[in-house]
């Protein structure tokens, strides 16, 4: 997973990524200050870069994980620490092979539903 936060002109101002736990959680600490300035957060989003599994490796944007979450409001200040819990991001494995359909044409004789297939 990454975080990205971008200044008020979509400038990057702070790019950091890690991985996830064995239970694919993760927990990232940031600056409070990037360059002399407070880092605003209103500017962060946190996303899935890669999936370290060979079969379960398909981006999902379940929770917004393949486009990204903005943070809103933290989930607890404690003098310079803000924390935000986000839900989570998933990764899928692929369905399915892809279909053969070259040469098919589904409005022919040999397909007596008619055009579409539908029943």
């Amino acid at each position: 997973m990454s975080l990205t936060c971008m200044d008020k002109r979509s400038r990057v101002v702070y790019y950091t990524s890690d991985t996830t736990d064995e239970l694919g959680q993760y927990d990232l600490t940031v600056k409070k200050y990037v360059y002399g300035k407070e880092l605003d957060t209103k500017g962060c989003s946190v996303r899935l870069v890669s999936s370290s599994d060979n079969v379960c490796n398909i981006l999902t944007d379940f929770g917004g994980g393949k486009s990204g979450v903005k943070l809103n409001y933290p989930t607890s200040v404690y003098r310079s620490l803000i924390k935000y819990v986000l839900n989570p991001f998933y990764y899928t494995t692929p369905m399915c092979d892809k279909p053969d359909t070259d040469g098919y044409d589904d409005s022919g004789p040999n397909n007596p539903q008619g055009q579409g297939g539908y029943y």
